[in-house]
């Protein structure tokens, strides 16, 4: 038994069942611009950017990689260090990690499956070889709920 298709409404261009619910990561990456920073900034001066942005993540280009780090990477090597307060200085080229990067058609729920076998869970989107975007856990949610 089939169901008929759903007539377009006034204000939608096609049907709920014509739209695409796993999106290319082009559509629903994050800017890199707004999280990267130089590898030279310090830890204090980074968690200050993470917390100002509101971002779980910030990337930065290491030896012509891009890398990544989290505010959880910042706080940890602070608790590590013990009462060091030389690490706020600590430059966040030490923390940041490599990360995977995809794609701008790979889909969306194929990243959120890399995203879950990430450490740290993000990836950089690149078109043509040039980073571009960022995926994250919070950026894939946003998508799915709508409010990219």
């Amino acid at each position: 038994m089939s169901t008929p298709a759903t007539a377009p409404s006034p204000t939608r261009a096609a049907p709920p069942e014509a739209l695409d619910d796993d999106p290319p990561v082009r559509l629903v990456m994050s800017p890199l611009d707004r999280v990267e920073v130089p590898p030279t900034m310090r830890v204090a001066t980074a968690l200050d950017r993470v917390r100002r942005l509101d971002t779980d993540h910030l990337v930065t280009r290491c030896g012509g990689r891009v890398r990544a780090l989290g505010e959880v990477d910042l706080l940890r090597h602070l608790r590590d260090g013990g009462a060091r307060p030389a690490r706020m200085v600590d430059p966040v080229s030490e923390l940041a990690r490599p990360v995977t990067t995809v794609g701008p058609e790979m889909r969306r729920s194929r990243a959120a499956e890399l995203l879950l076998a990430q450490d740290p869970p993000i990836l950089v989107v690149t078109v043509d070889g040039a980073p571009a975007g960022l995926l994250d856990a919070a950026t894939v949610l946003r998508s799915v709920a709508g409010s990219r």
